[in-house]
């Protein structure tokens, strides 16, 4: 992005009016300010890519079984709870079922206490035949038979047993089913696609709704290969890769920092292009998936650039600029931003230069020729500087810009 010459004139002819004004009526009451000072730094080049904001949960909820759709209680865009109703297929038959094979559990029960009780008889049958054949009362015929009751009776429980076994199962396969009719929400998020109507018959596997995590957000970019090398070196120092999405604004502040997560083996065929995973915070809910972004990653080279830090920068209808102190009274420079270092940030303009003074509070409300009453003194170059994390000094880093 190149500073509009337009933009400049319109901003200096500003300047121009709004002196002459002031002069006219003796001019305003200082404004009182803090300034920073502009600083020439060596920056590790960084280079812009392209990605989008992605969900590592995203579920295309399916129905397991068949039946009308009779109950569809979310909208596109409705948040959902884990375990939350999202809809149900009519029970009618799965709940005939149940109570079906409930009977024919408690049948099986029956029939075991049945079977139970002719085993018990039959065994106490046979220990009196024995013990009359013992003192010689009972025929040899007799006492074969009751052995072979008990044999039979016992064969008679172990079926029933069996069948038990077999009316459980299919009581709790009946109890699924009628489960499956109710579909809940397997996580936490959002619908963004509803799939399904009441009223409509759904097949086994037929989606319904379709639900993402925004909790469970990462940003996904495609780095090449003269970078790759530079890129996965953040992996082990933790350095934070910076992000603006045109969803939240290119203000400053508005950028997003992660760490990345990994770089995906195996390039693209076609581009050789890396896919790379970032994590990102998404605790204030601002960000959602399909989110275009720009990532600045780090290569293998440095740069001279200029640094101001951030709070010095104000958004205007025509771009953002800084006021800086041109001899105690207030002037607008145009800059165009870089990426972030810490609490500075890399710009490109066509006004400032190393050793400037830039108004970093009080400027909310300023507007060129605007007496300035300085409150601290010009930052050096050792306040305020930091990786691009935020987190302590060291090698710094600076952007192609392209």
């Amino acid at each position: 992005m190149q500073i509009n010459t337009r933009a400049i004139v319109r901003l200096l002819g500003l300047v121009a009016l709004t002196s002459s004004t002031l002069l006219a009526q003796d001019g305003p009451p200082p404004a009182n300010v803090t300034v920073g000072e502009v600083l020439s730094e060596t920056l590790v080049r960084h280079r812009s890519v392209t990605g989008e904001i992605r969900s590592r949960l995203t579920s295309n909820l399916a129905s397991q079984v068949e039946g009308l759709l009779v109950e569809l209680d979310v909208e596109e865009g409705d948040e959902v709870a884990k375990g939350q109703v999202i809809a149900r297929i009519d029970d009618q038959r799965a709940r005939i079922a149940v109570r079906r094979a409930e009977s024919q559990l408690a049948y099986a029960r029956a029939v075991i206490q049945q079977r139970q009780v002719e085993l018990d008889n039959a065994t106490r049958d046979l220990a009196r035949i024995e013990e009359l054949d013992r003192l010689g009362s009972s025929g040899v015929s007799q006492l074969d038979e009751s052995r072979t009751l008990v044999e039979s009776r016992k064969a008679l429980l172990a079926q029933a047993q069996s069948e038990l076994t077999t009316a459980q199962g299919d009581l709790d396969l009946a109890k699924r089913e009628l489960e499956d009719m109710t579909i809940e929400a397997p996580f936490s998020g959002r619908v963004v696609e509803k799939r399904s109507e009441i009223g409509q018959w759904i097949g086994s596997g037929d989606d319904i709704v379709t639900i993402v995590s925004l909790d469970t957000l990462e940003a996904r970019i495609d780095i090449p290969e003269d970078v790759y090398a530079a890129v996965r070196a953040t992996m082990s120092t933790h350095e934070k890769i910076e992000m603006r999405l045109p969803a939240l604004g290119l203000g400053a502040g508005q950028e997003i920092y992660g760490e990345v997560i990994t770089i995906l083996p195996g390039a693209d065929t076609l581009s050789r292009l890396f896919p790379v995973r970032i994590a990102v915070d998404n605790t204030a809910g601002l960000l959602r998936p399909g989110m275009s972004l720009n990532a600045m990653v780090p290569t293998n080279s440095s740069e001279q650039y200029i640094t101001v830090h951030k709070d010095a920068i104000v958004r205007t209808p025509t771009g953002e600029v800084v006021y800086y102190s041109n001899d105690g009274v207030s002037a607008i420079a145009p800059i165009e931003r870089l990426f972030a270092i810490g609490e500075r940030m890399a710009v490109r303009s066509p006004v400032l230069r190393a050793g400037m003074s830039v108004v970093t509070s009080g400027n909310e409300r300023m507007f060129p020729g605007q007496p300035l009453n300085i409150l601290a003194a010009p930052k050096g170059p050792d306040v305020g500087i930091g990786n691009a994390d935020g987190t302590g000094s060291g090698n710094q880093s600076q952007s192609e810009g392209n």
